[in-house]
């Protein structure tokens, strides 16, 4: 199961280059939560290579999907900041993706899902 998103990173120190775009697609391989993403300038320019890293389910603390009028927002929350740090613009341990309106009903199960496999892993701690 996967589902696509994008969002911009402000870039405060570049005065040439306002924002970038960051787009890609998040996924559930077993027990773990693959990114795989490309960093965009505005004109649409691919300024870096395919991205992936993975999170462990059990780093996940919280995930929730806000559904809006035109997209909507998956925020994931880690247990630690350090299991974001490869994704641009994480801050603090926590991301927010923006999920485009054809996208958000799927999203919404993809947000279900996770929080079952998170539940599940509670569980079998206790």
């Amino acid at each position: 199961m996967s589902v696509a998103y994008e969002y911009s990173l402000l870039q405060q120190n570049d005065h040439q280059t306002p924002y970038k775009r960051v787009k890609g697609v998040l996924s559930i391989e077993g027990e773990e939560l693959l990114f795989e993403f490309k960093v965009y300038d505005p004109a649409g320019n691919m300024l870096s290579t395919l991205n992936k890293f993975s999170i462990n389910v059990e780093y996940l603390k919280n995930i929730d999907f806000k559904k809006g009028l035109f997209s909507g927002r998956l925020s994931i929350e880690t247990t630690k900041m350090v299991f974001l740090d490869p994704l641009p613009g994480s801050s603090q341990g926590r991301i927010t993706l923006k999920i485009s309106r054809s996208d958000r009903n799927y999203a919404h199960d993809f947000a279900q899902k996770l929080r079952i496999a998170l539940s599940e892993r509670k569980l079998k701690e206790l």
